[in-house]
């Protein structure tokens, strides 16, 4: 079965996670099969993704630093994914595991760094 070219992948990319008018919010987990309650999906924003590399794999990241709201209840964040919308919506991508598991208590929140969270597409 023939593959998506370099170029093709990151057009792909681009136009499912665009580089302005994006909606989508990155959801929390905190077993990587679901959601984790305690802390609410975090915005990636209208300007929230860079342009994809043109690679193989093609690689799609955050533009921006991004940060939750204050956690409700304590956990440990392990996995995070891609939404449509704040609360229910479709989800996007799998689980990803995170680098380093963040242990978050109430009132805490998590910052993404800049180009942490990347979609592949080879």
């Amino acid at each position: 079965m023939a593959g998506l070219t370099n170029a093709e992948s990151k057009a792909t990319l681009d136009a499912r996670f665009p580089t302005s008018g994006g909606t989508d919010y990155l959801a929390y987990s905190d077993d990587g099969s679901s959601e984790f309650a305690g802390l609410a999906r975090t915005a990636i924003g209208a300007t929230g993704w860079e342009a994809a590399t043109t690679a193989d794999p093609s690689v799609k990241a955050n533009a921006n630093a991004l940060t939750s709201a204050a956690a409700t209840s304590g956990g440990t964040i392990t996995h995070v994914a891609v939404f449509s919308a704040s609360t229910a919506g479709t989800q996007r991508t799998d689980w990803q595991a995170v680098d380093t598991s963040k242990a978050v208590g109430v009132g805490d929140q998590v910052t993404v760094a800049v180009g942490a969270f990347q979609i592949t597409l080879s």
